[in-house]
C-alpha cells in the first residue's frame, strides 16, 4: 500500500487559511455606526454590544444587548458551534443562524427568520480590535438590500 501523497502548494494553503483566523474571538465588542453603513431606512441604535461569552473551537456562544435612542432595548443570545449547523437565536422566535469559517479566515454567518435569509461574511483584521461583516439580507418577496457592520473590541482578553 502507498502513502498518500498530498501537495506542498495544499499544504500551505491549508496552514495558511488556519492561520488567517483568529485564535478566538471571545470579549466584548461594540458596534461603530460611524464605520457602518445601515439598511435603508433603518435607525442606528445608540448602543450595540456584543459579548462572544465562549469560542473554543466546539461552543460558540454570544449574546448582543442594544439601547435605541429613544431607550427602548433587548437582547438575544447564541449557543452552538461554528460548524455551519443550524441553531436557534434566544429572542428571535424562529430564527436560527448557521457559522462556518471561510477558507480565508472570515467567519460567514447565515441567519433565517420568519422575514427572510441574511449572509453576512466576517474579515478579522490583523491586532484583533475590530471585526467587519458585509451583508445581504433577503425578504421572502426576494428583495435584497446590502449593509456594513463593524465592531471594534471593548476590552482585551
Amino acid at each position: 500500500m502507498r502513502g498518500l501523497w498530498v501537495s506542498p502548494v495544499l499544504i500551505v494553503l491549508i496552514a495558511s487559511s488556519a492561520l488567517a483566523r483568529p485564535d478566538s474571538i471571545e470579549g466584548k465588542w461594540r458596534f461603530n455606526p460611524k464605520e457602518s453603513e445601515l439598511l435603508p431606512g433603518e435607525a442606528a441604535p445608540a448602543e450595540l454590544i456584543m459579548n462572544i461569552v465562549k469560542d473554543d473551537g466546539r461552543v460558540f456562544q454570544w449574546v448582543v444587548t442594544v439601547k435605541m435612542p429613544d431607550g427602548q432595548g433587548g437582547s438575544t443570545a447564541f449557543k452552538g458551534a461554528i460548524d455551519g449547523k443550524a441553531y436557534p437565536v434566544e429572542g428571535r422566535p424562529g430564527s436560527t443562524s448557521a457559522f462556518s469559517w471561510t477558507e480565508d479566515g472570515s467567519l460567514k454567518q447565515v441567519s433565517e427568520s420568519p422575514g427572510g435569509i441574511a449572509t453576512e461574511i466576517c474579515s478579522f483584521p490583523p491586532g484583533g480590535k475590530r471585526f467587519v461583516c458585509n451583508a445581504r439580507q433577503t425578504d421572502m418577496q426576494g428583495r435584497s438590500a446590502t449593509y456594513v457592520e463593524t465592531f471594534d473590541r471593548v476590552n482585551d482578553r
